[in-house]
């Protein structure tokens, strides 16, 4: 028997996904819940396991290749000898159109010299696309190729009753459009100047080559639907408050001296579940379906730049742990983080976030909400400024906070009561 592997949806964002590296291989055996390929979404790069127990007889997308959701990629049997006929009906059965055996040798046709073969008055066609042509009475000699040979994707841009090709069809080389699909580049822009009009290697160079063509990553777009989803459907309101650091930063300063090197967003974590345990309504979620609960576990994200961009992991559970545990389990989350290692769960389960833009210089800023989420907390720079205490004019060491708010699931008093026990916590942490 053969079971199908298809492209699983590992985000809710995700469309498509870059197939990094194959841990099993073709007739490896292999059992369920092992991993058996790593794939790069739209959010960071996250292992499969394999759904079945048997050998792998078909691997149909090669690492480095781009697969959309639910798409075929691999075929697993639960015997090692299988047939190649039964491979090829299976795949169609599976509304995956396999070329042939050999589209993956002359993908690269393009920009390579014709053979003796192609050259001459024969015409060359796949098993395949022949006995297609001959049922839909397609007549083969007005077919001009992407490679050396008709293929059935060649089959599917012909018009069954009048031979003539399809408008509404994109025609593009198979090489052309494996280069398209590395560099995420829109090939329903482009105007190929191939035979009919087809898209070609040099069509792909000229256009990614062009200075206002804008290659955006896939990180980039999920990031785009999800800020564009969150000032569309959440209503933010904002509060903002200056901290006064300067108990803080001494307390900092005598735990590094006990060998206890607390970062600024560890304690800032701390204080925040602290506050959720002081006002527990506010540790609330409300969600697009109506939906409105309030939350047991207090998880906390933080926004972490990368070299694909931003991303928002999720340290979970911290009202049981201590600033240490935090510290720690916040410095493992964000190297996981940049080295693209995170777990889906990793990255959901959120009810507020921090985004601290102080080592930018920033002073203040409104962070839009993660959708899923009730709050953002947007940290400024710590910077020194005076201040009256008790009639004597002082400086002292301060930061800005703002706190973005979803009033569908909180209103301003509770926030406001909640921002207030933040503060409250940061300026009388403990120094003993």
């Amino acid at each position: 028997m053969l079971f199908e592997v298809n492209l699983p949806s590992l985000s809710p964002t995700m469309e498509e996904g870059k197939i990094v590296k194959w841990v099993k291989k073709e007739n490896d055996p292999i059992l369920s819940g092992e991993v058996l390929f790593e794939v790069e979404t739209d959010k960071a790069t996250m292992e499969y396991e394999s759904p079945e127990d048997g050998y792998i007889v078909k691997i149909l997308s090669p690492e480095g290749s781009i697969a959309k959701v639910n798409e075929l990629v691999a075929i697993i049997s639960d015997t090692k000898n299988i047939q190649e006929s039964e491979l090829n009906q299976f795949i169609k059965d599976n509304n995956n159109n396999l070329n042939s055996v050999d589209d993956k040798n002359l993908a690269d046709s393009d920009n390579k010299e014709v053979s003796k073969e192609s050259s001459s008055n024969k015409i060359l066609i796949t098993p395949l696309a022949k006995k297609t042509a001959n049922l839909k009475g397609i007549n083969i000699k007005n077919i001009i190729p992407a490679s050396r040979r008709i293929h059935l994707s060649d089959l599917n841009q012909i018009d069954n009753k009048e031979n003539n090709l399809l408008t509404n069809k994109i025609f593009i080389s198979p090489f052309a459009k494996s280069l398209a699909n590395k560099n995420s580049i829109d090939v329903t822009e482009i105007k190929g100047t191939g035979p009919f009009n087809r898209i070609i290697e040099r069509d792909i160079i000229s256009t990614s080559s062009t200075p206002n063509h804008s290659k955006v990553n896939k990180l980039r777009q999920a990031i785009a639907k999800a800020t564009i989803h969150s000032k569309q459907n959440i209503p933010h309101f904002y509060l903002n408050t200056k901290v006064n650091l300067n108990n803080l930063l001494h307390y900092r300063k005598i735990q590094k001296q006990k060998g206890n090197k607390y970062s600024f967003n560890a304690i800032l974590m701390q204080s925040i579940a602290l506050a959720f345990d002081q006002f527990s309504d506010a540790n609330c979620t409300y969600l697009d379906n109506g939906d409105f609960y309030i939350n047991k576990d207090i998880n906390i994200g933080i926004a972490v730049d990368t070299k694909t961009g931003l991303k928002m992991p999720v340290l979970k559970k911290i009202n049981s742990k201590d600033l240490s545990s935090i510290n720690k389990g916040l410095n493992e989350l964000i190297n996981l983080t940049r080295e693209n290692k995170m777990s889906p769960s990793d990255l959901s389960g959120g009810v507020i976030s921090i985004s601290n833009l102080g080592s930018y210089n920033i002073r203040s800023f409104d962070a839009i909400i993660l959708p899923g989420q009730t709050y953002i907390l947007a940290v400024g720079q710590i910077f020194e400024d005076v201040y009256v205490n008790k009639g004597k004019i002082e400086v002292a060491s301060f930061v800005n906070l703002t706190l973005s708010c979803d009033h569908r699931a909180v209103d301003g008093v509770l926030a406001a009561q909640f921002l207030s026990s933040i503060v409250t916590n940061l300026e009388k942490i403990n120094n003993d």
